[in-house]
């Protein structure tokens, strides 16, 4: 079971780590896309793309991180992780802000489920680790 979690955790870091990356790549291009720019249908000034496009990129990279880290250490993996779930929890609470949009709730929902997917991961895996 532990090398099962331990799979799941680190598969799950690679996803954020693309879906992030992606993020970076549309708003450096200015490709509007549901779920890589949160409010695709509304116009932005391109100074905030290539804003968010930078700051997606480290976010990508700090997902990497802790990909890269196979022995999946605590003080690498607790930041990581705290930056993911307020990452996350970000997204939904930007979409939950705008109202009357039918993919909001298609979208919270697969953050929704992504958050409790890598909480639910990483516990179970520090767990398994520290028996």
């Amino acid at each position: 079971m532990k090398n099962k979690t331990k799979i799941i955790y680190r598969a799950l870091l690679f996803i954020c780590a693309i879906y992030f990356f992606a993020v970076a790549i549309a708003h450096q291009a200015g490709i509007k896309m549901p779920m890589l720019f949160i409010f695709y249908n509304t116009p932005s000034e391109r100074y905030q793309d290539l804003i968010i496009s930078f700051l997606a990129f480290g976010w990508s990279m700090l997902f990497i991180i802790g990909f890269l880290d196979n022995e999946l250490k605590t003080r690498i993996q607790i930041p990581i992780l705290a930056s993911g779930l307020i990452a996350i929890c970000g997204l939904i609470r930007a979409q939950m802000e705008i109202q009357g949009h039918n993919e909001i709730n298609y979208e919270i929902s697969a953050l929704t489920i992504l958050l409790i997917l890598m909480v639910t991961a990483y516990i179970t895996t520090i767990k398994e680790n520290h028996r």
